[in-house]
């Protein structure tokens, strides 16, 4: 690769860098609403799930006013036990997708978790 390609190259990072940050900020902004509206149905919402296996998943749903844990396998679906509803009330607080106030508050919040993790 020669000098005049890399400095193409840098010139196309500088360029495109700030736009894919700009498109990074939208999407923290206006984005988190939008998929909770998605993932929210009009009488059921999944409000956690945990993959077991491949085929296999462990959900909490609401369906109405009462939540569940259900097993969900590649050929069938079982209800295991029924939230009360203090525990039913506890995970929709947890669960709620927060809105970041701005930028900055988005990126150190990602940075935590990276921190967290390792």
């Amino acid at each position: 690769m020669g000098t005049k390609e890399t400095i193409e190259m840098f010139i196309r990072v500088i360029v495109f860098l700030p736009f894919i940050i700009f498109l990074i900020y939208l999407f923290f902004k206006y984005g988190g609403a939008k998929l909770q509206e998605i993932q929210n149905g009009k009488y059921m919402k999944i409000l956690d799930r945990m993959p077991l296996t491949k085929e296999n998943n462990l959900l909490i749903v609401k369906i109405g006013e009462k939540g569940y844990v259900i097993s969900s396998a590649q050929s069938r679906i079982e209800i295991l036990m029924e939230l009360s509803d203090s525990e039913l009330k506890k995970l929709e607080e947890n669960n709620s997708i927060q809105q970041c106030g701005n930028f900055k508050e988005s990126i150190s919040k990602l940075t935590m978790k990276k921190e967290d993790k390792e």
